[in-house]
């Protein structure tokens, strides 16, 4: 079997996690779920206050290639419609409140229509640090004359193994969603990526998709990143400021593909999210299967982790992930994974003063000079950040991680693309 690997990044050892099967967090007495969980627009409410839904029903509607349906995850009354809902990204978007009825009722309306049309109507994003409707994805992808499939199956951070469990536990219908995408691009060559320590996963997805192949890569952090897994897999690079669709490559993740099968095949859309917790003084993280729109306390609760003695609870893991303000946050499509710190385990950043050491160079996956890029973020030389690549990082925290003196280079990353976003929007 080919191993892959990409040049910089950093190798986080061995941490224990959960390599069994899935644990199902009970349905929520409440949930909220917002209508845009992806990149792109906000669907429509498509519910009104005091509606009552049941599991499955259209809460908020697909009406183009920018946004991806909703559905109610339990059926009970609609009890509250917002307007304004806080994110984890920091901003707001439409959500509506469900009371559960604790009966789980289903909706027995059947989808109708073309296997694109039943993927969008199931809601189906691509499931990964960066969501977007898989409809739009495809048709991007067609438009583009995609040749090459790469299933990543490389878990987002270190200490999470939802993706490798997904692959040992559920390869057959991951196999069904990937001939399903398959034949909806017309590709010529399908590329399963697995960390080669994952024997499980690599021997059950190689079993059940034999057309595919399967590749081993190194335990390497930012692997999961579609750069690097292209880098990794095809050895081939992605232009400057471009997407893995402009030489002919698309990228979706395994539980995407799961989602696909179940939506083309089953009818059945998306309403949960297979995802792991660690931290928060787990003695291994907990791979659990979770309803869109329960409270994330909620879960850490039946994690057995104490929100009450959390320092920072983060949405994606401690080196690319966001921390949030309030565990009353719902889990949503975008969720890949949570990860708690506890107060003693936060480090604070000095005023440090960088020395150059270019270690931070060295470990760049992206090969950006990241000391410069945030040094001109925090000085407020934002024009100049961009003359040197700002959208280039992928935000990974490898610099940040191997910094000597502590620089929050990450932040300072994100704060300029930040201040660019808004100065443009401004102008």
């Amino acid at each position: 079997m080919k191993v892959g690997t990409f040049p910089g990044g950093l190798n986080l050892g061995s941490i224990a996690s959960d390599t069994s099967t899935f644990h199902e967090v009970p349905s929520s007495g409440t949930v909220i779920i917002p209508l845009k969980q992806y990149s792109g627009k906000a669907c429509e409410p498509a519910v009104k206050k005091k509606d009552e839904v049941k599991v499955g029903s259209i809460i908020g509607e697909s009406t183009g290639n920018d946004d991806a349906s909703v559905h109610a995850t339990v059926s009970g009354v609609v009890t509250n419609i917002f307007k304004k809902y806080p994110d984890m990204k920091g901003g707001t978007v439409p959500a509506i409140e469900i009371e559960s009825d604790s009966k789980n009722e289903l909706d027995v309306t059947v989808f109708e229509g073309t296997d694109i049309e039943l993927i969008q109507k199931a809601g189906v994003v691509d499931l990964d640090i960066d969501a977007v409707p898989l409809h739009s994805k495809i048709a991007l992808a067609k438009e583009k004359s995609v040749n090459t499939l790469i299933v990543n199956g490389v878990d987002v951070e270190s200490q999470f193994s939802s993706r490798a469990v997904l692959l040992s536990e559920y390869a057959g219908e991951i196999a069904a969603g990937i001939d399903i995408i398959s034949k909806l691009l017309g590709v010529t060559s399908v590329h399963i990526g697995v960390i080669e320590k994952a024997s499980s996963a690599i021997s059950s997805i190689s079993s059940a998709c034999s057309t595919a192949q399967v590749v081993g890569l190194k335990d390497k952090h930012p692997q999961s990143l579609r750069e690097l897994l292209v880098k990794a897999i095809l050895g081939k690079e992605i232009p400057q400021g471009g997407i893995p669709e402009d030489i002919g490559v698309t990228v979706i993740s395994a539980e995407t593909a799961l989602f696909v099968a179940r939506a083309v095949n089953d009818k059945k859309p998306v309403i949960e999210r297979f995802i792991t917790v660690a931290g928060g003084g787990l003695s291994k993280s907990k791979n659990v299967l979770v309803r869109i729109g329960t409270p994330i306390k909620e879960v850490l609760d039946y994690c057995g982790v104490s929100v009450g003695g959390a320092g920072k609870v983060i949405i994606g893991g401690p080196m690319m992930g966001t921390a949030i303000h309030s565990t009353d946050m719902p889990i949503t499509k975008e969720t890949t994974g949570i990860f708690v710190q506890n107060e003693n385990e936060i480090a604070e950043f000095p005023s440090g003063v960088c020395i150059k050491c270019g270690l931070c160079i060295d470990i760049c996956p992206m090969k950006l000079m990241p000391f410069l890029i945030s040094g001109l973020s925090e000085a407020g030389k934002y024009a100049m950040a961009e003359k040197n690549d700002i959208h280039g990082c992928n935000e990974c925290g490898c610099c940040s991680y191997v910094c000597p003196v502590l620089i929050p280079m990450v932040h300072w990353i994100k704060f300029g693309k930040s201040e660019i976003r808004a100065q443009r929007s401004s102008e």
